[in-house]
């Protein structure tokens, strides 16, 4: 169970729900101040799809309410006894999941919305927005769709994130549409700043309903979403242990390590007196020459290695670039199982030591990279090479 946001996400559920559903129907119970405003635009939109359940897509910029149109519209097919999916894929700003993944839930008719809602699958994005992460944040909502569709999930609501603007916003969205192929579309816009994105999605046999922002809807600076991520983060990894986990037992994706040949000892002292640097580590690949170095190397002097080794590419990585850098322990399906630290490396062994929650050991069998580094007590530090 993650100690996120979820863990308030249906607190006020019965209220919220009085509001969709209820006051509807002429109830005149008052809501506590804590119920949340639900425009008539957005009952009608979510009565329609509770009487046609299907696949709902949430699009919205920052700040204008994805996740309490989510919420409300969880909560109202949960009412109609519909077994429904909940898909978070906003990696930086999760309710479902931690930060830099995509969680699916299940939500049977049975559940206690009252309770914190666990994730029943996660994808690792590895990072807290898709730009730059497009196929990660692809692949990995249409994994928890079809796991939800394979469950037998008679509705799917799906958040997404807040990148709207711009030419990967637009192919975000776009594939994402093409690939799940939703029954309908929820889009919050003030006025008509996401239109860019709707367009050309009315000739699909989707249903656009385009929808006005709650009057309570409530901006977050970038410094207040970061202090969230880092409490988030700080909460999982509190009673995280150290696990080892050699190269050779794993498959290793989103880096070098583990896809070619480790330089000699002799050829990791030539690189070294090359550059001028201690080299700690190397690898052969096929796309290139990797050195992993721990200190300031002559960059003048890659001509003169590139000629030694006789490669046209060498690519050179700052050791600290592995320090507390975030991965996902995976299962085989590469389904996360959990989120892990790097807390540092046996180069001359080939071991990853990493900090991590428990989970069952057995079950990892890839480590995927992610591209940000994170400190046991949630501080992010962005990462500038890929490794």
């Amino acid at each position: 169970m993650f100690p996120c946001r979820q863990s308030r996400v249906f607190s006020v559920g019965h209220s919220i729900m009085n509001m969709v559903l209820e006051r509807t129907q002429g109830d005149s119970a008052s809501p506590s101040p804590s119920d949340i405003d639900v425009p008539p635009a957005w009952r009608r939109a979510i009565e329609h799809i509770v009487a046609r359940p299907g696949t709902a897509m949430i699009l919205g910029a920052v700040d204008t309410g994805k996740s309490t149109l989510t919420r409300a519209t969880l909560l109202a097919l949960h009412r109609a006894g519909r077994l429904v999916a909940w898909v978070d894929s906003d990696v930086g700003q999760s309710d479902l999941g931690p930060p830099t993944t995509i969680a699916m839930a299940m939500i049977r008719p049975s559940t206690a919305l009252a309770e914190t809602i666990s994730p029943d699958a996660m994808r690792f994005v590895g990072a807290v927005s898709p730009s730059g992460h497009l196929l990660q944040t692809i692949t990995g909502v249409h994994r928890m769709v079809h796991l939800a569709r394979e469950r037998g999930a008679e509705a799917i609501v799906i958040n997404t994130t807040g990148m709207v603007h711009g030419g990967p916003a637009r192919a975000l969205k776009w594939h994402l549409v093409d690939l799940i192929a939703p029954d309908y579309i929820l889009a919050l816009q003030k006025q008509h700043e996401i239109e860019h994105l709707l367009r050309p999605m009315e000739r699909l046999p989707i249903r656009i309903y385009r929808l006005p922002l709650s009057a309570r809807a409530r901006a977050w600076s970038r410094e207040a979403r970061r202090e969230i991520r880092q409490q988030h983060f700080r909460s999982y990894f509190q009673t995280a242990t150290l696990h080892a986990f050699a190269l050779t037992e794993v498959s290793v994706q989103n880096t070098f390590l583990g896809s070619g040949r480790a330089l000699s000892e002799v050829e990791r002292a030539d690189a070294s007196s090359t550059l001028d640097t201690d080299v700690v580590y190397g690898e052969w690949c096929s796309d290139g020459l990797f050195l992993v170095v721990s200190g300031v190397f002559r960059a003048h002097h890659l001509p003169l290695l590139k000629e030694i080794f006789g490669i046209g590419r060498i690519h050179i990585i700052p050791i600290s670039d592995f320090e507390h850098r975030l991965v996902g322990l995976c299962d085989v399906h590469n389904d996360l199982l959990a989120l892990g630290l790097v807390e540092h490396v046996e180069w001359a062994r080939g071991i990853l030591h990493i900090l991590a929650p428990r989970t069952d050991r057995r079950r990892i069998k890839v480590i995927q990279f992610g591209s940000m580094r994170v400190y046991r007590d949630g501080r992010e530090y962005a990462v500038v090479h890929r490794l």
